[in-house]
């Protein structure tokens, strides 16, 4: 017979404490007196943000800087993706000029077709030529511009590492001992064959050192997180985040006896700003959030400026659309639209993937449209063939080249 007493002392909720929703006195309680931990991705974020919005982000930090924390992982990821942030704005620069020149000699070749099928002047053709030259030349020299401003590889240039550096001095955790350091690497290989979050051996050295700290100050913990993966957050069934990871939610209660909260750096901001007073600026909220989906589609963008020359191979230009973990290029009429889904599913889980990709294909599907989705790198055997059994083609880049599946090849996405 079960022990009744024992039953009789747990709720609902105990072992299942991931699932309460944070209500505004829980934030208050953790801003107040909390552990307020920053990961890598809310560090970098601040290269992606317009100046004002960084400003309101740091002055949200410096208002609970006597609770904020930093594991000594996050800085070292940090600088060894530091330069990679701000070259990032350099690569996308470059492939949005190629695409830009590209777009011109279309629009200068539709002109002289234009030109040959009226009556127009002989001088005309050359000056809305030169309009229209000069109107991209204008573009590309403003974006190079602006790329330039903002990347400032010295350090000793660089405002957002001094910045940086005045917020967290003394507020950055020591390296684990070589020892515990060799032992972690070794759990963090297991836990990643087993599926145990987080994943990867930079994320796990992150928890640990998180794990020990919390313990050490007995203090409910704030992880302010710009990933928008599962490594973290517990994902409803569209890659939308709920809340922390019930796993480690339960993990740092058993080692530490405290509770986990997960808020993205958007989301601290608009916290901030009705908690703490009217520190920040509503449209700071919405840039950290464009930031924050920016670094999320990074790799996706720099595979869209790549793939816009599959469109502009058959004479089209397309528009463009970024969400969480997608990217929408589409050109045509309605009736004959193409649309190009460049994806970065949030799950690992190849089902979740699977039918993640075929929700958002489905959300755009217009009668007599063509749609493709584009991967990153080729997607494994149960992606693949979980979309050709929904008939849904599937591309990926091979050097400079793209491959797909059969429904690619047969609907002409694939050509070589």
């Amino acid at each position: 017979m079960a022990d009744e007493s024992s039953a009789e002392s747990r709720g609902i909720l105990d072992g299942f404490g991931a699932y309460r929703t944070a209500r505004p006195d829980h934030h208050r309680d953790l801003l107040a007196r909390g552990l307020v931990v920053l990961d890598t991705d809310t560090l970098l974020s601040l290269y992606r943000c317009t100046p004002q919005a960084r400003s309101d982000l740091l002055g949200a930090l410096r208002r609970t800087r006597g609770r904020l924390w930093v594991p000594h992982q996050v800085l070292a990821d940090f600088w060894c993706r530091r330069e990679a942030a701000l070259s990032e704005a350099e690569q996308v620069t470059a492939r949005a000029a190629r695409a830009l020149r590209k777009a011109e000699e279309q629009a200068v070749r539709g002109l002289r077709s234009w030109a040959d099928r009226v009556s127009l002047g002989p001088e005309e053709l050359p000056v809305l030529e030169r309009v229209l030259r000069d109107a991209h030349e204008h573009v590309v020299a403003r974006l190079t511009e602006a790329t330039r401003q903002e990347a400032a590889v010295d350090t000793e240039e660089d405002p957002v590492v001094a910045d940086l550096d005045g917020l967290l001095f003394g507020r950055v955790g020591d390296p684990l001992p070589p020892e515990e350091h060799r032992a972690a690497l070794t759990e963090a290989a297991g836990r990643d064959r087993d599926r145990v979050p987080p994943g990867g051996e930079g994320d796990y050295l992150v928890w640990r050192q998180v794990l020990a700290e919390a313990a050490r100050r007995g203090r409910d913990v704030l992880l302010v997180t710009g990933e928008a993966a599962e490594g973290w957050w517990r994902l409803d069934e569209h890659g939308n985040a709920r809340g922390p990871r019930p796993e480690l939610y339960e993990e740092l209660r058993e080692v530490a006896g405290v509770r986990l909260f997960t808020m993205r750096p958007d989301a601290f901001l608009r916290h901030a700003h009705e908690l703490l007073g009217p520190v920040v600026r509503e449209e700071s909220v919405d840039d950290v959030e464009r930031a924050l989906r920016q670094a999320n589609t990074s790799a996706l963008q720099v595979l869209a400026f790549n793939f816009v020359e599959v469109f502009l191979t058959r004479d089209l230009i397309p528009d463009y659309h970024s969400g969480d973990g997608h990217v929408v290029l589409r050109a045509g009429d309605a009736g004959g639209r193409r649309r190009a889904f460049l994806v970065d599913p949030p799950f690992a889980e190849p089902n979740a993937s699977v039918k993640w990709v075929a929700r958002l294909v489905r959300t755009h599907t217009e009668t007599g449209g063509d749609d493709v989705v584009v991967f990153p790198d080729r997607p494994g055997d149960r992606v693949l063939d979980g979309l050709a059994n929904l008939g849904i083609p599937v591309m990926w880049p091979v050097g400079d080249h793209w491959a797909g599946s059969d429904p690619a090849r047969e609907r002409g996405w694939v050509t070589t």
